[in-house]
């Protein structure tokens, strides 16, 4: 644990986990690889039961351990973030890994930015079981996207998961950090309501950190993916965003791009009913951003599906 002089940590390193504590062994051996060291680890236990508190203890005497009742990772995230030293939080599901130069390069781009508040590294995919896969990957000179805010970002995908997060402390806190709701979505939710804060840069190399694709991700569970869609649906009609309607465009063209592989997810697995009501709910939306491909393609794809459904 970083304690040089009595300085706190620059990063404080969140980390909720449930059921994963062989995944999480992984997790932290990345984190320990770090050339950085002004940092500290926070591990947020979501009701597990797979002995990794008793691991953590016995292993890890100087990581910071919260424990909670099973209520999902964005509450996890948030009990963590309210113990954390760190001026910057940086976020990672623990069953991603890190690289070495990870928290060199945010500290590089932070200082050279001018303390932004929300910096978003970039993904490296592998499979389940192939972490060694990683090795092949070198450290890179440092290039990046810098913007005004998150919302001027609008016009593409910036960010991967909650694992590319590293966000101001004092900026979290003051948005209200993730939703407490266990759905998913609750990442795009945050990025929404800090859409406004000053300075957000995109990584654009070196790699920061490694996202494991495997059958628990929680992209697998659709019916968790629609209510995340819906919570941000909700949020924007109640005007929970900030930016009003000067921002309003950059706002929906961010949501609708969350909101349309989801009708589609929707329809390729056979519930035409939630595609229905999703593409219902932000129609207005994708008009006013022309979205003609979707708003097309969307209504002969669901005749098809009835044609094929009674083909059966």
């Amino acid at each position: 644990m970083w304690d040089a002089n009595n300085q706190p940590p620059r990063f404080s390193v969140v980390i909720p986990t449930f059921n994963r504590v062989d995944l999480l062994k992984e997790t932290i051996a990345s984190i320990k690889k770090q050339a950085y060291q002004r940092y500290e680890v926070i591990v947020v236990d979501d009701g597990s039961t797979d002995g990794t508190l008793a691991w953590l203890a016995k292993n890890e005497p100087g990581i910071s351990v919260v424990r909670q009742n099973r209520k999902g990772p964005g509450a996890a995230r948030n009990a963590g973030a309210r113990i954390a030293s760190g001026a910057y939080l940086a976020f990672l599901d623990s069953d991603d890994l890190w690289l070495p130069w990870t928290l060199q390069a945010y500290d590089r781009i932070i200082s050279e930015v001018g303390n932004p508040a929300f910096v978003a590294g970039r993904q490296h995919l592998f499979e389940n079981s192939r972490s060694d896969c990683l090795d092949i990957l070198n450290e890179q000179g440092i290039e990046m996207q810098c913007f005004r805010d998150y919302f001027s970002s609008s016009d593409a995908w910036r960010w991967w998961g909650a694992s590319s997060f590293v966000v101001q402390k004092e900026v979290f806190l003051r948005v209200g950090g993730f939703s407490e709701l266990n759905v998913y979505a609750e990442d795009a939710d945050l990025a929404l309501r800090l859409g406004v804060e000053k300075g957000f840069v995109q990584v654009l190399n070196p790699v920061t950190f490694a996202y494991r694709r495997h059958g628990s991700n929680s992209m697998n569970n659709l019916k968790r993916i629609i209510q995340g869609a819906w919570l941000l649906i909700r949020s924007e009609r109640q005007g929970a965003y900030p930016g009003g309607r000067a921002r309003l465009r950059q706002r929906l063209e961010i949501i609708t791009r969350h909101i349309r592989p989801t009708v589609f997810a929707c329809l390729n697995s056979g519930d035409r009913n939630a595609a229905i009501h999703l593409y219902k709910a932000s129609l207005w939306w994708n008009l006013r951003l022309l979205r003609v491909r979707y708003l097309f393609a969307f209504p002969l794809l669901l005749a098809l599906s009835f044609l094929r459904r009674k083909r059966i």
